[in-house]
């Protein structure tokens, strides 16, 4: 069919549509890609629909282009979801410090209750729904204070404080998830359970290497681990090979390549004998020990056997928190191996998963920084910066 010319002043849905015929799109693909439906889409390119400044960036996100490609016009791009995390996460700060675990809160809710939401605020997490968890944690964290069975509601507390932790950390929250991560360990504590005070320490560890403290977090791995050896409990062993896989990161931080690689072994075999698990949100397993040691190679300056040991990981039914991960990674490895374009396409690809996370991820800016100073300027990489909130000339 021959593509309809555009007007010497076209409108956002003449843009669009243009957009999308150069991809060589179908209407129902690109709605597909920006999370509407095919008929929305078309309304919008026929002007039958307003776009506000929020869908225009998914939009953009779709079609692989800036906002500005779209518009035509100067624009300031915002992020629906991360403005709202943002606020939320405030918002659980102050509920954090107001609920301490020595309070009971004036909240009500049943056990049952609890744990649904429980559960459903871990499923957002685990879709990179920060926004939405967070949203959730404001009314879930009072109402887990306010159970009266107390061994339950600190058994709730542990895996619910986790993903306040890694939620707020993922929005760029450090200190805010810091204080997540405490409660997660002090609910452990008085939970007296080894494991949950080995995922405790995970969590406090993951906030402390983020900052740079890789030898606190290392003795808060180190001391759990320990605890953790000689148990038989259910868990015990995934999420001793978790922390393994921990220290390997400090060890790396801490420029001890040799005792993180003993780490990683160690982990790799722990592995082998308990396949994949689904304790405690840990996606424990070889193709979580084999994403590890592709970060550590990164780490460690070795891309290409990064990109090698890429291969044999599968994807699929992975949560998406871990598949972004995986294409962040990817797209460093590619960037450092000179292959610009494919670094591009992986970051993309990272933020189609998990828009929120990509777009606040300090290892994709620092990629598209490293493309940009490289002098890669495709209007897919600006579009990309643009989203980040980084500007072209800020490399």
């Amino acid at each position: 069919m021959p593509r309809r010319s555009i007007p010497d002043d076209p409108s956002i849905g003449d843009r669009i549509r243009a957009r999308r015929e150069l991809r060589g799109w179908s209407v129902r693909y690109a709605a597909s890609r920006a999370g509407i439906s095919h008929t929305s889409w078309s309304r919008i390119e026929r002007g039958l629909q307003r776009t506000d400044r929020y869908m225009v960036v998914d939009l953009a996100a779709a079609l692989e282009c800036s906002v500005v490609d779209l518009t035509g016009q100067a624009y300031t791009p915002a992020d629906r979801q991360l403005d709202a995390a943002r606020i939320d996460a405030e918002r659980v700060w102050r509920i954090m410090m107001d609920t301490p675990l020595t309070r009971r809160s004036a909240a009500t809710a049943t056990l049952e209750q609890v744990r649904g939401e429980a559960a459903l605020v871990r499923g957002l997490y685990g879709r990179c729904d920060y926004a939405g968890a967070l949203r959730r944690l404001v009314d879930l964290v009072p109402a887990i204070h306010a159970l009266v069975d107390r061994r339950a509601a600190l058994s709730e507390m542990v895996p619910v404080y986790g993903v306040a932790m890694g939620s707020l950390l993922n929005v760029s929250y450090p200190a805010h998830a810091w204080l997540a991560a405490e409660r997660c360990a002090e609910a452990a504590g008085l939970l007296d359970d080894g494991v949950a005070v080995g995922v405790a320490a995970a969590n406090r560890a993951r906030v402390s290497a983020y900052s740079g403290a890789y030898g606190p977090a290392r003795a808060w791995c180190d001391a759990a681990a320990a605890d953790l050896a000689a148990s038989a409990a259910d868990g015990a062993l995934d999420v001793l090979g978790f922390l393994h896989l921990a220290r390997a990161h400090h060890l790396a931080g801490l420029r001890d390549r040799v005792g993180a690689e003993d780490h990683l072994a160690e982990a790799a075999r722990i592995a082998a004998y308990t396949g994949e698990t689904e304790s405690w949100d840990l996606v424990w397993g070889p193709r979580n020990v084999a994403l590890w040691t592709m970060a550590f190679q990164l780490d460690t300056g070795r891309p290409e056997l990064a990109m090698r040991t890429a291969v044999g990981v599968e994807l699929a039914g992975l949560p998406a928190v871990r598949q972004v991960y995986f294409w962040l990674d990817m797209s460093r490895a590619a960037e450092g191996t000179g292959r610009d374009r494919d670094a591009v396409r992986m970051l993309l690809a990272a933020e189609r998963i998990g828009p929120q996370h990509a777009r606040s991820s300090v290892a994709a800016r620092e990629t598209a920084r490293s493309l940009l100073r490289k002098g890669a300027t495709s209007p897919e990489l600006r579009g990309l910066c643009e989203r980040m909130s980084l500007t072209m000339g800020g490399a």
